[in-house]
């Protein structure tokens, strides 16, 4: 599956924790600062990522819906927007992420991450600057101080949130991923739409009690829930099931309680959809608990 089960959960997230330390990472943008009170259709706010650091076109907006673009202006890597709950720190947050992905992982540092840490979703900048941009859309509920981080660079930029809450519209969704509590104690589940669309925009709403994000990965018609058993069981090298396309997208991190929407071109087919933010029980990816399922796109 090429890196995405690996990196989802483990050099992905690592490599934030820099950036998380950091004080800055890129000069905060100046434009101006959404007060109409009256309401907006929509909001789009532009983040481009460069070598250097994580740019966005405005970092002082109102709540309420928000679409996130992201572009590749020299740079790459996940973008993930997030914010820390009050009197939890950068500092002890990077302690935490190193923690909670360790070996073995620390169960309380996965516990302090999911108490204080809100996630709002992302996506991955595109391959090149001539590829269209990533979009994703979500609720930004509150007013706060928020950061939009670079999960494979030690970049990010905070942004502010002030304001009273204004209407603004998101997209409509061409098909649905959620994610739910499992039936036994502390599992996780996907539910997914029986008539997904191959393009556009999905929506994945967090019913769960733990953070989760979506990687979706192209796989073989033939493929069946024990080729998925069995390679969790020993995941060495590549599946055999994996579509020779090696088509695939993933999203960023969503906190329970959260909708997000994501933009996506995928060939119409058979996909696996697995998660792999670690368990609260023992640190176990979530997909090596079973928190993955097949289903068709198109």
């Amino acid at each position: 599956m090429q890196t995405r089960y690996r990196a989802a959960a483990t050099a992905l997230l690592l490599t934030a924790t820099a950036g998380m330390a950091a004080t800055g990472g890129a000069a905060e943008a100046t434009r101006t600062h959404h007060t109409d009170t009256r309401a907006a259709h929509r909001l789009t706010i532009t983040i481009k990522t460069k070598a250097g650091g994580v740019h966005l076109s405005d970092t002082r907006f109102r709540p309420g819906n928000t679409i996130f673009k992201v572009e590749n202006a020299g740079g790459k890597g996940l973008i993930q927007v997030l914010r820390l709950r009050p009197g939890y720190t950068l500092k002890q947050a990077n302690a935490d992420f190193e923690a909670a992905f360790g070996n073995p992982p620390d169960v309380k540092a996965v516990h302090r991450i999911d108490r204080n840490v809100v996630f709002y979703g992302g996506a991955k900048t595109p391959g090149k600057p001539s590829k269209p941009a990533k979009k994703w859309a979500v609720k930004i509920d509150k007013a706060d101080k928020y950061y939009a981080v670079n999960f494979n660079s030690n970049a990010l930029t905070p942004f502010r949130v002030k304001g009273s809450k204004q209407r603004r519209a998101l997209p409509g969704q061409d098909g649905w991923i959620n994610m739910d509590n499992g039936a036994a104690p502390g599992t996780n589940v996907f539910k997914f739409g029986k008539h997904n669309a191959a393009r556009g925009w999905m929506s994945s709403t967090n019913y769960a009690k733990e953070p989760h994000f979506v990687v979706l990965e192209h796989v073989k018609k033939s493929t069946t829930k024990k080729d998925v058993r069995d390679f969790f069981k020993n995941p060495a090298g590549n599946p055999d099931f994996e579509a020779k396309d090696g088509r695939g997208t993933d999203t960023g991190v969503i906190s329970p309680g959260h909708r997000f929407l994501w933009s996506y071109h995928l060939p119409s087919g058979k996909y696996l959809t697995m998660c792999f933010w670690p368990s609260k029980l023992d640190g176990t990816p979530h997909a090596f608990m079973g928190m993955w399922k097949l289903g068709n796109l198109g």
